[in-house]
């Protein structure tokens, strides 16, 4: 038996230390430019491989990552980690109960996002030459994978880029959301019935079926029974030891591997196991958007660069960079993805202004492209070649997706609104203590403004917020709603004294309250409202400026004249 020795133990803290700490900065470097830092990441590992400092300086980079097997393994732990919990901590963003209930329209674009683009690359896809397979008799299952790949978008990407664009709490943003989580569900269910296939020798129809049958049991039960256990034992250790013990996190990461061994059992891939496990927890009442906030700290901070830098440690790019192949993966996987999403998006009865704002929060890859490939390239499917092309594929669409999606929001055509907001519709000085009563004092007095059922708007108002909690960090909340029985836009502004739990991204009390009513028959009108207020409130002095008034009408002489998209403002009686 071989056992670490001190030498092992020096090397891996330096590997450990460089990965991270180099892939962070230059991290930060990326973000500035708003690129995900998966990029910086790669690009870390490529440059510390075989493709740059392998080539150039080959002693210091045996020195430093040396080809012992024990070492390597030493790393790859660390690696598959990131791994697994990259699965789990995006499955923690999923509120799958809120999703199924709207998924008549999420269902609709995400069906029509896996389906069209699946069709037309696996037919693109089974013409690729020979010479590009591992194992041409494997040419179906090989299609089919690529083909599945070329249906998933990056959901962190996604909500990370909608978030800096201000769409993200909007019904444009929830719907994309909804559908990408769907459309990720699905996915994973083919990719998890794909890889319990690899290790056969042919497809045979009873093994898919199995394995169909307990992909889709292992979801079913874990999503009900499982649930309702996770959620008991969180409830226990909320109300017995509190938050501050940390027993929390160390449940959430126990639960993980728990259903990660528990897939392996019944043959089914492990990732597929975290990424249930973080849906059932993220579903327990008890687990808040604070705990999201450490996991998402935590995970993201030690485990994930790892992973991506490890990926370019063992990557020579440019002996296999088949230019090809990555210029027929890029174009094949936006284009498809984009068609879909489109598509699915006309179908669900999207306005024609939406319909590129759905369709190009589809194109991205990500993540789970690189995390799959890995899988296949490991498992002999997919060659070097095809495994880079895959990834240069998915970070030039993630890449290209954060501006063409803020060009085609910002070149939009803005509609003429007439917003209603007047010195009547501001409330300073009041002290709610919760904001289940603030919504409920707001509903009455909205409904008795616009002369609607107070018991109507409260649901409205209550229904949205059930979704998805509509506060946007840095103390603010946008809370809004649809409602039949009015022809315009209206804002309606509350300064609460006391700060609010509004279950907000940045675990931040909520003070500052802009209730967003717009007509049921215009779906853009509330995504440009909120767009207006998120750029006033971006504006340091104007925000001190709100900070600092306590009438209605210095807050309305403030506010009114900065919703300058609009062609003019109504100010009722």
């Amino acid at each position: 038996m071989k056992f670490l020795s001190e030498h092992n133990l020096l090397i891996f803290l330096l590997q450990f230390a460089l990965l991270l700490g180099i892939s962070k900065l230059v991290g930060l470097l990326f973000e500035k430019f708003k690129q995900p830092t998966i990029t910086a990441e790669m690009l870390v590992g490529l440059f510390l491989g075989p493709a740059i400092f392998g080539k150039y300086l080959p002693q210091f980079q045996e020195l430093l990552f040396p080809k012992d097997q024990l070492q390597i393994s030493m790393l790859e732990t660390i690696a598959w980690l990131g791994n697994f919990y990259l699965l789990m901590e995006i499955g923690l963003g999923v509120n799958f109960n809120r999703i199924w209930k709207q998924r008549g329209k999420a269902v609709t674009v995400a069906g029509a996002g896996l389906l069209i683009p699946l069709a037309i690359s696996f037919m693109v896809i089974c013409l690729i030459p020979d010479a590009f397979l591992v194992d041409p008799s494997r040419r179906t299952l090989f299609s089919l994978f690529i083909a599945t790949i070329m249906t998933i978008s990056a959901l962190p990407v996604a909500i990370k880029v909608l978030q800096d664009l201000n769409i993200l709490k909007s019904d444009t943003g929830f719907l994309i959301v909804s559908a990408l989580t769907i459309n990720d569900l699905i996915g994973w269910v083919i990719f998890s019935i794909i890889l319990g296939l690899l290790g056969q020798a042919r497809i045979d129809f009873m093994i898919i079926a199995k394995l169909v049958i307990y992909t889709l049991g292992f979801t079913v039960i874990s999503l009900t029974l499982f649930r309702r256990g996770v959620d008991k034992l969180m409830t226990i250790i909320h109300n017995k030891y509190g938050a501050d013990t940390g027993l929390k996190t160390t449940f959430v990461f126990v639960v993980g591997m728990l259903f990660g061994a528990l897939t392996i059992k019944i043959g089914i891939h492990s990732l597929f196991g975290f990424l249930i496990a973080g849906i059932v927890l993220g579903e327990s009442k008890h687990f808040s958007e604070n705990d999201r906030f450490v996991m998402n700290r935590l995970v993201h901070s030690l485990f994930i660069p790892v992973f991506f830098t490890n990926i370019g440690l063992h990557l020579n790019t440019f002996v296999n960079f088949h230019w090809q192949m990555v210029l027929l993966f890029t174009v094949l996987g936006i284009s498809v993805r984009y068609l879909g999403a489109y598509v699915g998006g006309m179908l669900a009865k999207q306005d024609k202004a939406n319909l590129k704002t759905i369709a190009i929060s589809h194109i991205a890859g990500g993540e789970m492209h690189i995390v799959v490939a890995i899988l296949a390239l490991s498992s002999g499917l997919i060659s070097d070649s095809i495994f880079v092309a895959i990834i240069s594929a998915s970070i030039i669409s993630t890449i290209i997706f954060g501006p063409w999606l803020s060009h085609t929001i910002n070149q939009r055509k803005k509609s003429l609104l007439k917003i209603g907001f007047g010195k009547d519709y501001i409330l300073t000085g009041t002290e709610f203590s919760n904001k289940h009563d603030l919504i409920n004092y707001m509903g009455k007095i909205i409904a008795r403004r616009l002369k609607l059922d107070a018991d109507f708007v409260l649901s409205e108002i209550n229904r949205r917020e059930e979704q998805m909690s509509t506060a946007m960090g840095k103390g603010v909340a946008f809370p809004h709603a649809r409602l039949k029985g009015i022809t315009h836009p209206y804002v309606f502004f509350i300064k609460n004294h006391l700060g609010l739990e509004w279950d907000s991204p940045d675990n931040k009390l909520v003070r500052w309250i802009f209730f967003i009513i717009t007509p049921e028959s215009n779906q853009t009108a509330q995504l440009e409202i909120l767009q207006m207020l998120a750029r006033l409130l971006r504006n340091k002095d104007l925000v001190k400026q709100i900070e600092t008034a306590n009438y209605p009408q210095n807050l309305w002489e403030i506010i009114s004249p900065n919703l300058e998209n609009c062609s003019e403002h109504l100010a009722p009686a």
